[in-house]
């Protein structure tokens, strides 16, 4: 059974989670390594401030490029409506969950509960996300 993706992860597609992932852990291991060693190491001290630093600022570039000028420049509704999907994890009616359309990973939004596995097809899209609204086939 697939584990269930992070609305995170979702919103902003692993090719932006796990980079700002690294960077933080990395980031936070310094901050500990300063403050364990209790060595008055500023330049450690420094370091763990300018990574919190760099993933602050991709993030918040993520967060313009991906959820904003790519999908509003080059997504086109007409691609994805009438598409036939599969559910990866059910969700109830009214919450974001994941669903596989054209072999990409969508987040969605039904009216009603889906499952594990369900058919789906794409019935439209939210105006401000590439989130998709769907149906079950019945």
């Amino acid at each position: 059974m697939p584990k269930e993706p992070s609305k995170f992860a979702v919103k902003y597609g692993y090719r932006a989670v796990v980079p700002l992932a690294i960077i933080l852990i990395f980031a936070f291991y310094l901050l500990v390594e300063y403050l364990v060693t209790g060595m008055n190491n500023n330049f450690v001290l420094a370091f763990s401030i300018v990574f919190f630093l760099i993933a602050i600022l991709l993030f918040v570039g993520f967060t313009i490029t991906i959820s904003n000028r790519i999908t509003k420049k080059y997504f086109h509704t007409e691609t994805v409506v009438g598409q036939t999907g599969r559910v990866l994890k059910g969700v109830p009616a009214n919450q974001i969950g994941t669903v596989v359309v054209m072999s990409e990973d969508w987040s969605f939004i039904c009216d009603t509960d889906t499952y594990d596995n369900e058919l789906v097809t794409v019935i439209g899209i939210q105006e401000d996300t590439a989130t998709l609204r769907i149906k079950k086939i019945s």
